[in-house]
């Protein structure tokens, strides 16, 4: 399974030739998309920690490296290296009936594309699986299985891996046959305040449904004033994460804030009795510009692990403790048992 997901993966980008800036790709986000996320593959996989979880995962499984690397090999193609950028989209709503929802992924990267096409060849399960074919002129790759998605080829730049309906709005963009995120002014709006030099960042709508419920509760009601959210996130040696709402009108803002300041001393409250989850959370800042709020965490990786290290102690002795506790209620009860049996 690992070794058919790689391939396909591949496949679906055997045609980004140079990597393309995630603006550029932001451009093909279908209007129906009311969630989207960017994926900074570059900067993601060179970081420490995530090259040596991604090898301790393979030790850990040695038939999925074994089969990584042989497709590296086959194809000259390494995902990790080689794919540059991923941007995600998914439509807020939901239809029951429908197999598969509109969603999707726009990639870009560098390949040998004449390489992975010989591995299709020579792979004698890529047959039964997927069929190459065009679809309105693009070339494309479509399992046999649609409801395992498939993947399609906009030009020598880019490809789409995603469900049908996703992959087919994104590609009626490029015609020009379907209209972009760039129709909807608001969200558009909120798509060019993100970051996308971090490692992962994001952005959606904010659901009438999820709203509703928010106005039930008095101390939150005021949230429902926020309509969308961006949001970044870097890993390095500092962990930063920054979360963002966008209010409806500038007279809300306040109200927004009183909310939040609200539900921050709440957490802080609760945490008494975890004095490293508190030390966390003393670092969250609160902000606001013009119609946008802020909450942000600067944490020192060093700091971090500090913080790991005093809550695994803490735990550690929590447990100790237990058990010392455990074993001096069943002396107890020995000792008790003995004086009832001499006084027989």
């Amino acid at each position: 399974m690992f070794k058919k997901f790689l391939l396909v993966a591949v496949m679906l980008v055997a045609l980004t030739g140079s990597a393309l800036m995630a603006q550029d790709l932001m451009k093909l986000i279908p209007s129906e998309a009311d969630f989207v996320f960017q994926v900074n593959i570059n900067k993601f996989v060179s970081n420490p920690d995530i090259k040596k979880s991604l090898l301790e995962n393979f030790e850990k499984s040695p038939d999925q490296k074994k089969a990584f690397d042989e497709f590296v090999a086959n194809t000259g193609f390494n995902p990790m290296e080689n794919l540059t950028q991923m941007v995600i989209f998914t439509s807020g709503k939901i239809d029951p009936k429908a197999p598969a929802q509109n969603a999707g992924a726009i990639m870009a990267g560098t390949f040998n594309p004449s390489r992975i096409f010989e591995a299709i060849k020579k792979d004698p399960n890529a047959g039964k699986d997927v069929e190459i074919t065009k679809i309105d002129g693009f070339d494309a790759i479509v399992p046999k299985n649609k409801q395992d998605g498939f993947g399609i080829f906009l030009d020598d730049k880019t490809a789409v891996l995603g469900t049908e309906q996703g992959v087919n709005a994104v590609k009626d963009v490029k015609k020009g046959t379907n209209k972009g995120a760039a129709s909807r002014k608001d969200f558009f709006a909120v798509l060019q305040k993100l970051d996308m030099n971090a490692s992962v960042s994001g952005a959606g709508l904010i659901p009438a449904d999820l709203k509703e419920k928010v106005k039930a509760n008095p101390q939150a009601a005021p949230l429902a004033a926020l309509n969308f959210f961006f949001f970044s996130f870097n890993h390095g040696e500092t962990i930063e994460f920054n979360f963002n709402g966008e209010v409806d009108k500038k007279e809300n803002v306040e109200t927004v804030m009183t909310s939040l300041n609200g539900f921050l001393a709440m957490l802080k409250m609760l945490t008494g009795q975890a004095p490293e989850v508190g030390e966390i959370l003393n670092m969250v800042k609160l902000s606001n510009a013009e119609t946008t709020v802020q909450v942000s965490l600067n944490v020192p990786k060093a700091k971090l692990d500090e913080i790991k290290a005093k809550m695994e102690q803490r735990i550690k002795e929590m447990k100790e403790k237990g058990a010392t506790g455990v074993e001096t209620e069943g002396e107890g009860k020995d000792v008790e048992v003995e004086e009832e049996s001499e006084r027989e």
